[in-house]
């Protein structure tokens, strides 16, 4: 790398490393500009632009990271959160679970799994700490390892429901559902979250589809048990 472009990188990274995102931001577009092609710079000016509501340009930076690096899972669930947003279901998780596939040896797997579930236990102690901030990222670099450990995203959408961020709890648990649509937990989470922010009859319509496959599910029971007839009746 030449010496003026490391040194727009070492001041994007720095700012970025910071959360100062406008302050890094002219520096990865630099790079950028100046045709340099490099996964993690697309990659970071993608997440600044998702933050700044600038989706369609946030996909084209994933897309780009990923057409240098095919297995970068990080741009790829970037990627899928993105195209989510943008009413493209299916079109980012297809991308993702190509990118896993490309860095899927067995051994590889199991190395990340690994550290993925250290990560885990981590979130779980900074709770125990009352960290939920440090929790969320220790939660993130699970799943930037491991996208398709559902349980563990599960986790995270429970912690970022509490925080009061349901947005972010939705975006997670139709994440796991694109990847699984069997996965029970998820799917009665989201069906409450539904009920909770209004949606009442698409929330009792993911809860009875719940206990349509396990009838002994207790959140999905309890919260179906809970709804007056009207509800029922409209759903």
């Amino acid at each position: 790398m030449a010496p003026w472009a490391q040194q727009l990188l070492d001041a994007a990274n720095e700012h970025y490393d910071r959360a100062e995102y406008p302050l890094s931001q002219p520096y990865y577009e630099k790079l950028v500009q100046q045709g340099l092609r490099y996964p993690d710079v697309f990659n970071r000016l993608g997440v600044i632009y998702h933050l700044g509501g600038r989706l369609s340009e946030a996909r084209w930076c994933f897309q780009q990271a990923l057409e240098v690096n095919a297995g970068y899972l990080e741009a790829a669930l970037n990627l899928t959160v993105t195209c989510n947003e943008l009413g493209e279901y299916g079109s980012g998780v297809r991308t993702l679970q190509r990118a896993q596939r490309q860095t899927d040896t067995s051994n590889d797997a199991y190395r990340r799994g690994k550290v993925a579930n250290l990560h885990r236990s981590l979130a779980r102690a900074y709770l125990d700490l009352d960290r939920p901030e440090d929790a969320m990222h220790e939660y993130g670099r699970a799943l930037r390892l491991c996208p398709k450990f559902h349980d563990i995203r599960l986790e995270l959408a429970k912690l970022l429901r509490l925080r009061g961020n349901a947005r972010g709890a939705r975006e997670e648990l139709m994440l796991i559902l694109q990847l699984d649509p069997s996965h029970h937990d998820a799917r009665a989470l989201l069906g409450v979250m539904e009920i909770e922010t209004g949606d009442h009859t698409q929330g009792v319509q993911h809860l009875r589809a719940v206990v349509a496959q396990r009838a002994d599910h207790p959140v999905a029971r309890a919260y179906l048990q809970q709804a007056d007839p009207g509800i029922r009746q409209a759903s």
